[in-house]
């Protein structure tokens, strides 16, 4: 490459590494930023995930989805796959807009899943999964009489309480936290669902903590349920979370 064709950025980042070798990595850092921000860069982006969700749709004959809705998520999709290079967010984005396409029932505002995947980290992700696994199991509804709308599946929350210590610890360990003694601080975890509780995909039981020791209790809301399952995951009584 000519000297003249060298952005400002390269040449910084060149020259400090030849005077400053410790200062190679952090210099490393910002030239991978800013090759993303090139124009050549984030148009091949756009053009490989338009690809992409041109295959999700390819045999596609007929959806219950919106289409207005539809090409608002795709939209949201790939100008945020553009901006951040994210392959794994990539991943999820198109899960979510096919599945969301191919459902046998109407998703709604398939936008809001997008910016949901788009604001969560990965131990987002995985917190998500454990509270789905952990107060989410098969049989947890069971059918009673209602006076009003006859038999109905429905949710003790006793069921749920009888399992806060199991979330604490299975969200601990998710995380990579030691949990041999039972001194671990279990601030990390519930912080984390109180992120989740902000995009409205659990929900808190109340209860009165202890900290930092005491545990916690959350629960699916529709929103992270449905989320889960347009993500391909097991999502156990999803029928009863969604039931309209």
């Amino acid at each position: 490459m000519k000297e003249e064709e060298k952005t400002p950025l390269e040449l910084t980042v060149f020259t400090g590494k030849l005077a400053f070798p410790k200062a190679a990595m952090p210099l490393e850092i910002f030239r991978k930023v800013a090759d993303r921000f090139t124009k050549v860069s984030v148009e091949e982006r756009l053009q490989a995930m338009w690809n992409y969700l041109v295959m999700e749709t390819e045999h596609l004959e007929s959806t219950k989805a919106s289409l207005e809705d539809a090409a608002q998520a795709a939209q949201l999709a790939m100008r945020r796959d553009a901006e951040e290079f994210n392959d794994a967010k990539r991943d999820r984005y198109l899960k979510v807009f096919g599945n969301a396409l191919r459902s046998a029932e109407a998703i709604d505002n398939i936008v809001s899943y997008i910016e949901s995947i788009q604001r969560m980290t990965e131990r987002d992700f995985i917190v998500l999964q454990v509270i789905n696994k952990v107060m989410n199991k098969p049989g947890d509804w069971k059918p009673q009489h209602d006076p009003v709308s006859g038999q109905i599946a429905k949710l003790h929350p006793t069921t749920l309480i009888s399992r806060a210590q199991e979330l604490s610890v299975q969200i601990a360990i998710a995380l990579g936290q030691a949990t041999e003694r039972n001194t671990y601080n279990r601030e990390e975890g519930y912080a984390i669902c109180n992120r989740l509780q902000g995009f409205g995909l659990v929900h808190e039981m109340e209860q009165t903590r202890e900290l930092p020791l005491a545990n916690y209790i959350f629960r699916l809301s529709v929103q992270g349920a449905t989320l889960l399952k347009l993500l391909g995951e097991d999502v156990p009584n999803y029928e009863h979370y969604v039931k309209r």
